[in-house]
């Protein structure tokens, strides 16, 4: 070996030794100085926090009076009617008042049509009814002159029959030849066949009696028609409204069933809302409990008379016929439910009594998960105003078409709805109450926001007035575990 590598080898060494040495002295470093300083604790306060942790809590009150469902909707026309033209011709005039945005009111003109074709075809009509009147009294006058013919001709056949007889007498007494008895036959047979073609004559003019006077209501009948197209020549608003859409105006050609205007009845108004299920169920909880109302025993009674069974031989009739056919029936039924309708500018609110009438489509949306509504506002032009302000309120005078309004309905709930703080409610729709000293977790469903509570209904375990709801927060939680009152509210 020579001394190189022994250098090497020396080197190795030592940076072996003092790498171990090096690691001695942090170990020792750190098992002699790394112990933390002990703290002073009061076990006892430990214990106690452990075991019942300090809550905030806000007393729960019961909610009494009814409630609204509030949803947003936009107002509408109740309906709007296309007026056609409906006797086709040159428009001849259209009157000022005519035009999109007007309003009419019913019976108002709105255009005029030319009509002289339709005068000339009522005096042709005219003429033909005096033609078709002048052939029947000259039948009447044929009529007359026939039955003065046929007595005539009756008379004349009883003495050609007289006649015959005589003769035939006389040919039997020997007084008379054959010849005679044979001119007597032949006379007595023309005066029959006269009378004849005088009764054959006459029912002749009886036949044509009876068609002229169809020809006659013929006539009549058109020229009642043409009348009535006269009429139409002036086209008059047939509702009050106001009109959205004109179309025409002055020379124009228009055929039977043109549209002219179009007219928005404004004498009611709806409203297209849409309820979520949640929403909607009160309503029906509401009609439920309505229905399933009895009723008094006075009312019944007065309803039915003294001795009578109650059921009507009508009654027995309509039950026997609903066997025979049934009719269909909604099964969801007319809402029909009282509510208002508001609308909100400068500061004030403008009101409409309604009702909430119909679901909208078959059902539920697809799209939106809701139930399409109409509410109808039965007088829109009777609003009635509360101001929030001190100053004057401005408020339109109708409900109007595209106005974006809010629709409330009253529901008297049929269950007991509480009042909590809005902080109380937790996620997952659960409140926390504090019950003999512990937690006890409760599910409940939130009703409606207010101003400053909540109202909610209780779903499993039922609640009281002036049970006690935990307000503060809590990192951890677990139904039954004890809780405490903070110091501020003991």
């Amino acid at each position: 070996m020579d001394f190189t590598d022994m250098g090497n080898a020396m080197r190795i060494l030592l940076n072996l030794v003092g790498s171990v040495g090096i690691l001695g002295l942090g170990v020792f470093g750190l098992l002699f100085f790394g112990r933390a300083p002990e703290v002073p604790v009061d076990a006892a306060a430990l214990a106690a926090r452990a075991q019942a942790p300090a809550v905030e809590t806000a007393e729960i009150a019961a909610f009494s009076g009814p409630f609204q469902v509030q949803v947003d909707g936009e107002a509408s026309t109740w309906r709007v009617l296309t007026v056609s033209a409906e006797v086709g011709g040159r428009i001849q005039s259209k009157t000022p008042n005519c035009r999109s945005g007007s309003f009419v009111s019913a019976g108002d003109v709105l255009f005029e049509i030319d009509r002289r074709n339709y005068e000339l075809d009522e005096q042709r009509l005219q003429a033909r009814l005096l033609q078709a009147q002048e052939e029947l009294n000259s039948i009447d006058v044929d009529l007359a002159s026939a039955d003065a013919l046929l007595k005539l001709a009756g008379e004349e056949n009883d003495l050609q029959k007289a006649h015959l007889a005589r003769v035939q007498t006389l040919f039997q007494r020997k007084a008379t030849s054959e010849t005679e008895l044979d001119n007597a036959t032949r006379q007595e047979l023309a005066s029959r066949n006269a009378l004849q073609l005088q009764q054959n004559q006459g029912n002749s003019l009886q036949q044509s009696r009876r068609t002229k006077q169809a020809a006659l209501k013929l006539v009549e009948a058109e020229l009642a028609r043409c009348r009535l197209d006269l009429e139409r020549c002036t086209v008059r608003a047939p509702i009050a409204g106001r009109i959205v859409q004109d179309t025409r105006e002055d020379g124009d050609f228009v055929k039977a069933g043109d549209p002219l205007v179009q007219l928005s009845d404004g004498s009611r108004m709806e409203v297209r809302c849409s309820l979520r299920g949640e929403e909607l169920s009160w309503v029906w909880r509401q009609q439920q409990r309505q229905r399933a109302q009895p009723v008094p025993t006075s009312q019944q009674q007065s309803a039915v008379p003294a001795g009578s069974t109650g059921v009507t031989s009508d009654q027995t009739r309509t039950t026997t016929d609903s066997t025979a056919a049934v009719l269909p029936e909604d099964p969801l039924g007319t809402p029909d439910v009282p509510c208002e309708v508001v609308f909100e500018f400068e500061g004030s609110e403008t009101i409409w009594d309604a009702r909430l009438s119909r679901y909208e489509g078959t059902g539920l949306d697809r799209a939106t998960r809701t139930f399409p509504c109409r509410v109808v506002v039965e007088r829109p032009a009777e609003p009635r105003v509360t101001a929030d302000g001190g100053g004057g309120s401005v408020s339109p005078p109708a409900l109007l078409s595209g106005m974006f309004v809010t629709v409330r309905i009253p529901i008297e709930a049929p269950v007991p709805l509480f009042r909590v703080p809005p902080e109380a409610l937790r996620p997952g729709g659960t409140i926390w109450l504090v019950r003999g000293g512990r937690l006890l977790v409760v599910n409940v469903s939130l009703v409606q926001m207010q101003k400053n509570d909540a109202i909610v209904h209780q779903l499993d375990q039922p609640l009281a007035d002036g049970d006690r709801v935990i307000v503060s927060p809590l990192a951890v939680i677990q139904d039954g575990m004890p809780v405490q009152l903070s110091e501020v509210q003991k």
